[in-house]
């Protein structure tokens, strides 16, 4: 009776091992050969990528790019700061046109930076511009309301994860001064000059790198800000630190056409606030690794937004160029993929004995080329969720080669699981199996005692 016992009872717990072990359904995940995936930036190009059991298909339209110290991107740039002038009160009765003018984006350095704890590589970039624009009717000391010309002064500073590109922080300048025009021109009145330092917790991701047509995502994040400055202004910055959480729905929304050369099957990204508000949307160009086209609905104090459009592109040559594939790119948790680093210089040729660390997530691996210019690595990948996950994958991550001292980066991304909920069935069903053993090995060697006849 007692061996019946014990055998009855061995045989529910592994039943129920074995139900959790599996997916909901009948849905089993095919081998890894039967995904179709590429690990490189097909340019324009829409790739379809299926997987052989449940038709999910990804349209990838872009992947994250690399950036090198000296790329700059120059716009054209309308800011449209009407509501703000209209909403303040030091203003009423104000107008002001449309400001125009250039903003330049240059890509200043690569730094590692500490990210949520863990030393993370970030490209950090300068945006500046200067914008003119016509006001009527603005309050000027002792002769009263003027018209005259409004002039902005625009300094961006922003910290972008090389990885996948979300900004980890910023600092701003925005100083507003009007030019009174009378029978001759008077002196600047200082409408404000502040400074806004801001930090992303976790950093903002408006790019879910690979994008894909269809796809969309959802980011919970908290912005903290410190502003400095504005004294004497007539609009005042806003006191003490501020803290808000935010709430971003983003979604690939087609292919557009952009007027700029290469750029015919852009990707085109949209944010919405909580509400369902549009943010910002953006036209994502891989041939020249930015935007073409973006609107924002507050680029500045929250009432200034923007429209820019891409009129020049510079790319940098570095001295030194780093590439780096993950075979396979798509994986599921807890295993391990090959790495391959490839060095060479700006005339192609391999470099050897070159030297760099590679980042995922909270693992740096240390690496040195050979006399071909390559290094090859095992990386574990482990099971991070990343902050936006999908609902066909865990998390999208992309793995960096740096080499700090030169200042130039490679990267890949590399996706974890199929499906987010069939991984954590797996995890789940891993720690239910272990345990089931624990029970069943103490049942077997405590069962005879236990059973009273």
């Amino acid at each position: 009776m007692a061996g019946r016992r014990q055998a009855c009872s061995c045989a529910l717990l592994l039943l129920l091992v074995t139900s959790f072990a599996l997916p909901l359904g009948s849905h089993v995940d095919p081998p890894l050969s039967e995904y179709s995936f590429s690990t490189g930036d097909e340019g324009n190009d829409t790739q379809e990528n299926t997987t052989a059991d449940d038709g999910v298909q990804w349209n990838w339209t872009a992947h994250v790019p690399v950036w090198n110290v000296g790329d700059q991107w120059t716009f054209d740039v309308e800011l449209d700061a009407v509501a703000l002038v209209e909403e303040t009160a030091e203003l009423e009765g104000a107008e002001l046109d449309i400001l125009y003018g250039t903003g330049v984006m240059t890509v200043q350095a690569i730094q590692e930076q500490e990210v949520g704890g863990v030393l993370t590589p970030v490209y950090q970039t300068l945006t500046s511009g200067d914008f003119v624009g016509q006001g009527r009717d603005f309050p000027a000391p002792v002769i009263g309301d003027v018209d005259g010309t409004l002039k902005v002064l625009f300094e961006l500073t922003e910290w972008y994860r090389v990885s996948d590109l979300a900004m980890t922080g910023y600092s701003k300048r925005l100083a507003f001064t009007f030019t009174p025009q009378i029978i001759f021109e008077g002196p600047d009145i200082e409408i404000t000059d502040f400074t806004e330092d801001s930090v992303y917790d976790p950093p903002r991701e408006f790019y879910d790198f690979p994008l894909a047509l269809n796809d969309s995502w959802y980011e919970e994040t908290n912005h903290s800000s410190n502003y400095s400055g504005g004294e004497g202004g007539l609009i005042e910055a806003p006191d003490g630190p501020e803290h808000s959480n935010e709430e971003w729905d983003f979604s690939v929304a087609g292919q557009v056409d952009s007027a700029w050369p290469g750029c015919e099957n852009s990707t085109e990204v949209w944010m919405h606030d909580e509400a369902g508000e549009p943010e910002d949307w953006r036209w994502w160009c891989p041939a020249v690794g930015q935007y073409t086209h973006r609107w924002t609905d507050d680029i500045a104090l929250g009432g200034v937004n923007a429209t820019l459009v891409l009129t020049g592109y510079s790319p940098a040559t570095p001295d030194e160029v780093i590439e780096i594939a993950v075979q396979p790119d798509w994986s599921p948790l807890n295993a391990e993929v090959n790495l391959t680093i490839w060095v060479n210089d700006s005339a192609g040729q391999p470099i050897a004995g070159a030297s760099g660390v590679v980042y995922h997530g909270s693992t740096a691996l240390a690496w040195t080329t050979v006399s071909n210019g390559t290094a090859r690595l095992m990386l574990p990948v482990g099971n991070a969720m990343d902050d936006t996950p999908t609902e066909f994958d865990w998390g999208t991550h992309g793995v960096v080669a740096i080499m700090l001292s030169s200042q130039v980066v490679g990267v890949d991304t590399l996706t974890l699981e199929g499906s987010a909920i069939g991984g954590l069935l797996r995890i789940r069903a891993l720690s239910l199996a272990a345990e089931a053993s624990e029970v069943m090995a103490r049942l077997v060697q405590d069962f005879e005692p236990a059973v009273r006849y």
